[in-house]
């Protein structure tokens, strides 16, 4: 029987599987839609190495922009404190940083939504210590 304490681990390992599930699932489609997404996809062949690389390169440049936009986000708010005395303002540079996140992915075509994700991830971790209480 699973006990009230660990109610909130088992939620978390069934969450992140869940969320590990839909980045690979959008990977997988970012990754086909642009192997033959193209007018000329019935006459393209690919080999498995090429999807292979693209898939890795879309989930490692799409986790890269999101760390990095995240760590410059941590130390902005501790490069400059001036922003953290209103929680209205750091709550703004918060959600522009995911959004900035978000469409730079978009711009370079990778998958804006796992940059986003990793960018959320990243700034709780490091970020969160730089706001004000």
């Amino acid at each position: 029987m699973i006990s009230y304490t660990d109610q909130p681990k088992l939620f978390s390992i069934v969450y992140g599987e869940g969320v590990f599930n839909d980045i690979v699932s959008i990977i997988m489609f970012n990754t086909v839609q642009s192997l033959f997404g193209g007018s000329e996809a019935s006459d393209k062949s690919v080999n498995p190495f090429e999807i292979i690389l693209e898939f890795l390169k879309l989930a490692f440049m799409s986790i890269l922009i999101g760390v990095v936009l995240s760590i410059t986000s941590s130390v902005f708010f501790k490069n400059f404190r001036v922003l953290t005395h209103s929680p209205i303002c750091e709550t703004i540079m918060i959600l522009l940083n995911g959004m900035l996140a978000y469409f730079i992915a978009e711009i370079f075509k990778q998958s804006g939504i796992i940059s986003l994700l990793t960018c959320g991830i990243v700034m709780a971790h490091y970020t969160w210590f730089n706001l004000s209480p």
